[in-house]
């Protein structure tokens, strides 16, 4: 029987480790606080090792690492995890998402509490012998409208409970369904402006992303109510905190609840210097059931990778890749690629996403000389899933786990084989629904083995599966492609190549591929050339 070692390098909550040592095939390591030095002397020595905030497993660190299969992270944050190092060593990366949930959303609770009734600030006055009932006056949850920017695992908590409180709850979550919505009781809007404009609290619940980093600063906070409460339990960026000081400090917004900061540890900040910020040192997952939850689940999965049985939370999957053929790798980044278009090109909220394997390279080759099984698609299928989801949802998305954050918005996969597809053959497949429209991406690999998307719905194209392109869509007449060239001119953005086609006296859809950065202004701009319906940037 094979025998495993683990090192944990941090504090985990007994319950993770009891897990561990009741399996006969591991021997547990438990070295709290090793230094780097010591650490990268002796981590090729383990099977997996599990760490916490404390530990960073750096790219040097694991230039060696020996027998080392397994990161396991006890929590959300993979800040401190060299992912793409640790893959192209073939180690699995995993954490535990899940773990602190209920933590974070009743902390959010108490944030809202706090900043609506001011409570840590009439506590410190008590204290001080005051009694100022006055000063403290509050505002009451119940009838108010709660703004949840990211409805996911913890919006969805904070949603249901809020509703107990008499709220009435509106979100903004681009990335999901609307009958998830729906099951929570909660109203989705279009835009962030339109929840911002809605909302008597807000309290947001996204990670911290280029697309989500300043999300709220002055302009948004101009848009909100006269005395609006704010709640950031999420991560520190998303709300610009000198904006939020100014429009504090102003009178703008009656209070915020903040537990997350731009730079950690907080120090000196101007938050401390107003009464009506409320602020905690990043305590979202400290709860003794927050931290059980995290070392159970982690303990959990290392147990069952070490023994090859299923696991759930892994982000990344060095193993998959690495283990296909030459030529099938090829077809693998041509599925990521077009489940990356796909979510970038379409419109709406996705419902359900197909994919099919078209002639007998897929059906006949590549299963039965692969998998054994002429119909085992899952590679192209988790590829898919995962550049599509990538795009389109906040979570870190890997190759594991994208089936299950699909399932987790209700968004229903499908998977079939087809001898033909629009007189092609040899051809990947992605179609994706969505609340307000349908789309399908088809591609294959040439000779070179570079890929190639070939069709975009009914519009016939042969670009290359790689390189950012400005994409746009337009009414079939002269002087478009004119008309754009000249605003991309003005702006300095080169162009590298143009991929068009169209229905004569139709639509016309174009990708060009460009050697500058395409920036907001930019599309604007092209946006106002007559006939130009749609324009969007596209990395693939």
């Amino acid at each position: 029987m094979a025998h495993f070692k683990v090192l944990v390098t941090d504090n985990i909550a007994s319950e993770g480790i009891d897990i561990l040592e009741s399996d006969s095939s591991i021997t547990v390591d438990i070295k709290v606080g090793i230094d780097k030095v010591e650490l990268k002397k002796i981590i090729g020595d383990y099977d997996a090792i599990i760490t916490r905030s404390g530990t960073s497993i750096t790219a040097d660190l694991i230039e060696n690492p020996g027998r080392l299969k397994i990161v396991g992270r006890a929590g959300v944050g993979l800040d401190n995890v060299d992912i793409e190092a640790a893959s192209i060593k073939g180690i699995i990366v995993m954490n535990a998402p899940t773990g602190n949930t209920i933590a974070a959303t009743e902390l959010t609770l108490g944030m809202m509490l706090s900043a609506c009734r001011k409570i840590p600030a009439a506590n410190i006055s008590l204290k001080n012998r005051e009694w100022n009932r006055k000063k403290y006056m509050g505002i009451q949850l119940y009838g108010k409208i709660l703004g949840i920017v990211g409805l996911g695992r913890i919006g969805g908590n904070v949603a249901v409970r809020a509703k107990s409180f008499g709220m009435q709850v509106i979100a903004f979550d681009p990335y999901v369904k609307k009958t998830k919505a729906e099951a929570h009781g909660v109203k989705l809007c279009e835009s962030l402006d339109e929840l911002l404009t809605a909302s008597d609290i807000i309290t947001f619940h996204t990670p911290l992303t280029d697309e989500t980093t300043n999300m709220v600063a002055a302009e948004e906070i101009a848009k909100m109510k006269e005395g609006v409460v704010l709640v950031n339990c999420a991560r520190g960026g998303i709300v610009n905190e000198g904006d939020l000081y100014e429009a504090v400090k102003g009178g703008k917004i009656f209070a915020a609840g903040v537990d997350v900061f731009s730079r950690e540890p907080l120090g000196d900040h101007p938050f401390l210097e107003l009464e009506n910020i409320f602020v905690t040192p990043h305590l979202g997952a400290n709860t003794a059931e927050g931290q059980k939850g995290v070392a159970v689940i982690i303990a959990e999965q290392v147990v069952n990778a070490l023994n090859d049985r299923s696991y759930e939370n892994a982000v990344n999957i060095p193993y998959m890749r690495a283990q296909l053929p030459g030529e099938m790798r090829h077809y693998f980044d041509l599925a990521e690629a077009m489940g990356h278009l796909a979510a970038q090109v379409i419109n709406g909220r996705a419902e359900q996403i197909e994919m099919i394997m078209v002639g007998s390279k897929f059906i006949e080759d590549f299963g039965e000389r692969v998998f054994d099984s002429p119909f085992n698609f899952q590679p192209f299928t988790s590829a898919a899933l995962k550049g599509f989801m990538e795009r389109s949802v906040p979570e870190t998305v890997s190759f594991i786990n994208a089936p299950y954050l699909a399932r987790e918005r209700n968004l229903t996969v499908y998977e079939s084989k087809n001898s033909s597809f629009a007189n092609m053959n040899d051809l990947f497949v992605v179609k994706v629904k969505t609340d307000v429209e349908e789309m399908m991406v088809a591609g294959t690999v040439f000779g070179d083995d570079q890929g190639r998307i070939l069709m975009l719905d009914q519009f016939r194209l042969e670009m290359v599966s790689a390189g950012t392109y400005l994409y746009f869509k337009n009414v079939d007449k002269p002087g478009i492609v004119g008309g754009v060239g000249t605003v991309l001119g003005n702006y300095g953005v080169n162009i590298a190549g143009f991929n068009l086609s169209r229905i004569k006296g139709g639509k016309a859809v174009s990708f060009v591929s460009v050697d500058d950065k395409i920036t907001q202004e930019v599309l604007d701009a092209l946006l106002k050339v007559d006939g130009l319906l749609e324009a969007k940037v596209v990395s693939l």
